[in-house]
Formats: structure tokens, sequence, C-alpha cells
């Protein structure tokens, strides 16, 4: 009879390659733990011992800059590993801070178990190498989208991530999200994204409720994402930040 571990292991896609059997091998090194809504997993700067693999809920991933207000990097979900860029270099320190975006359950291992045992797994070591290439796309697709009107970037930022968890899903974004998260997503306002999102509502583009956003317009959405730079010339440069396309 398989233990809770290992079902949880094997309700995850990452280990879809492993056997039961395999299963029942590694799951004494993992633990399962549960956090409320915006509990701290782990904050910056501090020692990486532990790696995390989420098994439901989100979080999320930010940073202090220049201790102003903190800014969020990212989004994680179920299927996400937790602390691995940096666990391969030399005494690791985790880059951000991660907070429970909801009330949300990780299984939790030592970096040695991932370093020596785990990452040599195939199919594992795929997943990983993928998840921390998307990390890094992430990022530079941030520094492409910098000069981006308000609601270009906010199209983009919905759409990248109702994209990253499958259509399959429906419209909705599976991880919650406020307007003030969006807003230190992106570096602005949150009285600018409550504007962008109010005039989409108005228009059946997009419907919030609840810290949930349903997409009910992808083709105008993807259509304001890739708005061309010359329609974005003809528009007044210091009010594009507010204009809701």
């Amino acid at each position: 009879m398989l233990s809770d571990v290992t079902r949880k292991l094997k309700s995850l896609d990452v280990f879809n390659a492993l056997s039961d059997r395999d299963l029942k091998e590694i799951s004494p090194h993992f633990e399962i733990i549960h956090l409320r809504h915006r509990e701290v997993l782990f904050v910056e700067e501090a020692p990486i011992q532990d790696l995390y693999l989420v098994l439901y809920g989100s979080f999320k991933i930010q940073k202090k800059v220049h201790n102003s207000t903190p800014v969020i990097f990212n989004f994680l979900g179920r299927g996400e590993f937790l602390g691995i860029a940096m666990a391969d270099i030399a005494q690791p320190r985790y880059p951000a801070t991660a907070i429970a975006n909801e009330d949300s359950a990780i299984l939790r291992f030592s970096r040695d178990f991932f370093l020596s045992i785990l990452i040599q797994v195939h199919g594992v070591r795929e997943v990983v190498k993928r998840q921390v290439s998307e990390r890094f796309l992430e990022l530079q697709n941030d520094r492409c989208m910098e000069k981006g009107r308000m609601p270009q970037r906010i199209a983009d930022l919905l759409l990248r991530l109702w994209e990253r968890q499958g259509e399959s899903s429906g419209s909705q974004i599976v991880i919650p999200i406020t307007r003030k998260d969006i807003a230190q997503r992106l570096g602005t306002h949150t009285e600018t994204v409550i504007r962008v999102l109010s005039a989409w509502g108005k228009k059946g583009w997009i419907q919030t409720t609840d810290r949930r956003i349903d997409l009910l317009n992808i083709q105008k959405l993807q259509e304001i994402r890739h708005e061309r730079s010359s329609e974005q010339s003809q528009r007044a440069a210091p009010e594009d930040t507010d204009d809701v396309g």
C-alpha cells in the first residue's frame, strides 16, 4: 500500500517516469508541509538547505529593491520547484522571498538529496532544466516589455499566467492575483491597474471575482499584447500609462 507521500509524488507529472517501487524508495526524503495564506516559506539571502515542490496552491516570489516596496518576480504553482535556481553553487542563498499566495502545500526535501539523487532522475532533470529556463525567459521578457504601454504589459502578464497552466484549465487564471499584485509585478501604481482592468471588465474582455481573473476575450487581449510600436507612437506619451487600449 502506498504511503501518503508516495501518493502525492505519484500525482505530480514530474515523477511520471518513476515506478511505484522507485517512488517508495525516494519518498522518505520528502516531507509534506502546509502553509497558510501569506505565510513565508523562505526569505531572501537565507542559506539554502532545503528545496521545495508545490503540491497545491501557489507562491509569490518577491524581492526588495533599494529598500522600496517588494517587487514580485513570479507566481509559481502546482508542480513548480522552489529554490532550485541557485542550489548547485557553493554556499547558495535564496535569491528572493517565497510567500504563500493562498493556503498551500509543498514537499520539502534537502538540497543534498536533490543534488546527489533527485537531479539524476531523467524526468526530474528535464523538468528542472525547463523550469529554470522558463524563469530566465520570464525575466528576459520583462526587460523587453519595459518600454511597452501599461495595458500591453498587463495583457502580456495575464496571458502568460494563463498560457503556463494550459488551455484545458479553461479561461480562468488558476493562481489568485490581485490588482496590487499586478502593480508590484509590473512596477506601476495599483490605481493604474484598477483603471485598466475596470475598463476591460466593462467591455466584457475579463471578469474579476475574489482574486480570480477570467479571460473572456483571449483574442482581444492578444491584440493588445502584440500592438506594434508604430500604433503606440500615435498615442500621447504621458497619459499612455493609463490608456486602456
